[in-house]
């Protein structure tokens, strides 16, 4: 099979190298680290592809194959040594392929793939049983597989890591995340935002709290440089539009068999009176718009100022629409390229959902955390898991919605808020505008005449330490 394996790989001349991303959710308390893809569109060969894409916690494997290359033994060396010191973390361990070969091949060499790295672990001490490992074979591309490029990208493992919904001490009050973007030879630019377990953002963040050194390597010689940390006053007069994506799935009426002329649910009032709560809020600074979804995704009224026309889009067109499509309505919304090229308007979505993903085919959570970074736009979640439904989900769907809109907000820049029941909403729309007006613009600036020569690849590693909680940040890109 090897060498036959071999042959193919000849035949179709494979990329030498492919990608991997996720790290998955955690908690509303503690973020260890997330993984950032650069916006970087010209790429000449599968070798800066994959240098473009994520880098700290890569595992790519050649055609055909499931062995570990040498450069991923230090990636899993370090996942390891996370694993040993947080015995109650869960690792999910997901192998995927490029669409070469038949659907079974394929499915029992993503299986191979996982299992190799799950194996490899478990060697380096990490306990068997916190460690799950899921084959999708060819069954979730992110791209069309037509190009070495892109079926590159498809041969690839993807982590996520589940840890314990619990507080671990009583100071344990912090909860950081932030994105990265790349401005100049020698400067990148942090969205930092801090939020307590309460859900409000901390305003006491200092230059101190934030370090970041810049990393790279010549002719196999490391070598480093520490950055110049500086807060940048906000600036109230930057634009900002909102994207606010609603869930009018039957589960959102009570019912599995919700009609067109149905009553609203006292979640569905709840819901659109928290949304018109937010919309009441915006400034003469602020766009919006709406998109509600349900097994498909309506945008119901494009970007606007007029607070009159936004709460009358709340109450169009309201009425059961089937399945849960969350993955599709924030990637229509992450998709929407108005104001993509203006720089002095920054988007956000918010997307509110009761249930579990179900219905969005081809989107996968590594195309919408993909497409974040791309177009810098964060993504904020909230999700409602009240009783107030003639369907009960099981213990297992409540897990996976949570650990899912916990997943997009960490990896794309925001916060997860949970609601217990549908009385909690409006605060928490209060809450998430006033955690996107109060977040951290940070500079960070490297001395130019220690910078590698350019072309060189560079990883800046940004680290934010608030009240003993720890977040870390990574940044691969091409000195210029």
């Amino acid at each position: 099979m090897t060498k036959i394996n071999d042959s193919i790989s000849n035949f179709f001349n494979p990329v030498l190298r492919s990608f991997i991303m996720i790290r998955n959710g955690l908690i509303p308390i503690l973020i260890l680290a997330v993984l950032i893809i650069p916006a970087r569109a010209e790429l000449n060969s599968p070798s800066d592809l994959a240098d473009s894409l994520n880098s700290e916690h890569i595992v790519y494997f050649d055609f055909g194959k499931w062995d570990l290359k040498d450069k991923a033994i230090p990636i899993l060396n370090e996942l390891a040594q996370t694993l040993k010191e947080n015995p109650d973390y869960t690792l999910h361990i997901t192998g995927h392929t490029d669409n070469i070969g038949t659907d079974e091949f394929n499915f029992q060499l993503s299986e191979k793939r996982a299992q190799t790295v799950k194996e490899y672990l478990i060697s380096s001490g990490c306990s068997e049983n916190k460690i799950i490992i899921t084959a999708k074979g060819k069954g979730e591309p992110l791209n069309d597989n037509l190009t070495n490029l892109e079926r590159a990208i498809n041969r690839r493992v993807v982590f996520s890591i589940t840890i314990p919904e619990k507080v671990k001490a009583e100071d344990d009050r912090t909860f950081v995340n932030m994105s990265i973007n790349e401005k100049a030879r020698n400067e990148i630019k942090v969205d930092l935002s801090v939020r307590d377990t309460a859900g409000k953002p901390i305003e006491d963040v200092k230059e101190e709290d934030v370090s970041a050194v810049l990393k790279w390597s010549i002719e196999e010689v490391e070598d480093s440089l520490k950055g110049n940390v500086y807060f940048i006053p906000i600036d109230d007069k930057k634009k900002i539009a909102f994207s606010l994506t609603m869930d009018y799935s039957g589960s959102m009426y009570g019912s599995d068999n919700a009609y067109v002329n149905m009553p609203k649910s006292e979640k569905i009032t709840a819901m659109e009176q928290a949304v018109k709560s937010f919309i009441r809020e915006l400034k003469s600074n602020m766009f919006c718009k709406i998109v509600k979804f349900g097994e498909n995704v309506d945008e119901i009224i494009r970007y606007t100022k007029s607070k009159e026309v936004l709460e009358k889009a709340v109450d169009n067109k309201s009425f059961p629409r089937g399945g849960t499509a969350l993955y599709s309505s924030i990637y229509a919304c992450l998709m929407d390229t108005t104001y993509q090229s203006n720089p002095t308007v920054s988007k956000t979505v918010i997307s509110f959902t009761d249930g579990m993903e179900n219905s969005s085919r081809d989107v996968t959570l590594e195309k919408l955390y993909a497409e974040s970074v791309m177009r810098n736009t964060k993504v904020f979640t909230i999700g409602l898991f009240s009783e107030l439904s003639t369907y009960t989900p099981t213990e297992q769907e409540k897990q996976r919605g949570v650990q899912d809109l916990l997943s997009i907000a960490n990896n794309c820049g925001g916060f997860f808020y949970r609601a217990d029941n549908p009385a909690q909403l409006t605060n928490i729309y209060q809450n998430i505008f006033a955690q996107i007006l109060k977040s951290y613009q940070v500079s960070i600036i490297w001395n130019e005449e220690k910078l590698p020569p350019k072309g060189t690849r560079v990883k800046a590693v940004v680290r934010v330490n608030v009240k003993g909680k720890t977040r870390v940040l990574y940044k691969d890109y091409v000195i210029e």
